[in-house]
């Protein structure tokens, strides 16, 4: 793209031609130049700000939610992450205590808070009760492991512990733009006629929570069709299976029994040997290479096969690794069924040793 000066020694040079001697920039004529010199730039880049957003392969924030509405997409919203709660006392009441929806928790140090949905009751002689909770505001980083949720920030007077027995999960970002680009395109690649196995895929796409989706027809047979979810590095969380099911029942054809279930996690153990690309430590490009695992699986969809090859070029792509090895008998291509998603299982990074600069 042109600069205001460029715009503006063209338009002088253009002058001078015509007019047989240079513009003064102190004069008028100098003057007006540069002032519309910037006029023309302002222009220019108002042209190229319309050439991009008018097309989904380069439009971005509202032009791009603009292009998915006429397809009957829309941006998906972060979602919180859900789980349970454990609440306890050392010593059992006589009566019953009552812990209301609304009572709200807190992940250790701080940040995220979590929220019961539903009322519990630690029942008299018990010593502890569990009810259904979820983050506060959505987002992956609302994800929580197990045993982190302890701190009681608004429970009732008697409450003395929490924690979470199981991990809090199903937390999901807003679909940024590439995300829901990528939707988009393939909508128009893999045209959707109401009836097709792209049709189911695509209603499910559109529910928060389902990163990936895979049909499988006649699953059972004639006029069955089955439906796999999974999510972003992890399968699809038991609300957005319902929400799915919920959206494929209104959508589905009469006389079509259509069943939907979370993929089956096939866990994929990374055992690799990277050598660090100068000046980089090792422990730097172990850091890098463990977020580009995690980044690569997170990735991955239904139904998509594992090659060490596609994972080898996200480490390489870090720029922090010269060369790599996978150890073979731990780490190696996966077939992967269509019902299935491939997860990361244990990561081990070690240096590469042998080759010398």
């Amino acid at each position: 793209m042109e600069t205001v000066e460029t715009i503006l020694e063209r338009m002088r040079a253009a002058y001078e031609e015509s007019a047989g001697f240079p513009a003064d920039e102190a004069a008028d004529i100098g003057i007006r130049l540069r002032v519309l010199a910037g006029e023309v730039f302002s222009l220019w880049n108002a042209l190229e700000w319309l050439k991009r957003e008018a097309f989904p392969s380069t439009a971005s924030g509202a032009q791009l939610d603009a292009h998915a509405m006429e397809r009957g997409i829309s941006r998906k919203e972060a979602l919180p992450a859900r789980g349970v709660l454990a609440f306890s006392r050392a010593e059992a009441l006589d009566t019953d205590l009552a812990i209301p929806a609304g009572t709200v928790c807190a992940a250790q140090g701080g940040g995220v808070s979590f929220v019961t949905v539903e009322d519990a009751v630690l029942a008299a002689g018990t010593l502890s009760a569990t009810a259904a909770a979820e983050a506060a505001v959505g987002g992956a980083g609302t994800n929580a492991a197990a045993g982190k949720v302890t701190v009681l920030v608004s429970a009732p007077a008697g409450v003395e512990a929490v924690t979470n027995p199981a991990a809090f999960t199903g937390g999901a970002d807003a679909e940024d733009d590439e995300a829901l680009r990528r939707r988009l395109l393939e909508s128009y690649a893999h045209v959707s006629n109401g009836t097709n196995a792209e049709s189911y895929r695509q209603a499910a796409l559109r529910c928060s929570g389902v990163a990936s989706a895979a049909v499988k027809p006649r699953a059972n047979g004639a006029g069955t069709v089955a439906v796999y979810l999974g999510g972003h590095g992890e399968t699809a969380a038991a609300a957005a299976v319902q929400a799915v099911k919920d959206q494929l029942e209104a959508l589905r054809e009469i006389n079509v029994d259509v069943s939907v279930a979370a993929a089956t996690e096939v866990e994929i153990p990374v055992s690799v040997y990277v050598k660090p690309r100068e000046p980089h430590t090792f422990e730097a490009a172990k850091s890098a290479v463990q977020e580009a695992v995690a980044a690569f699986f997170r990735r991955m969809a239904v139904g998509e096969p594992f090659y060490t090859a596609r994972l080898g070029c996200e480490l390489l792509a870090t720029g922090m690794v010269d060369n790599y090895s996978f150890e073979d008998t731990v780490t190696s291509d996966e077939k992967i069924e269509i019902s299935e998603l491939a997860v990361a299982g244990t990561v081990t990074v070690e240096e590469l040793e042998g080759i010398t600069a």
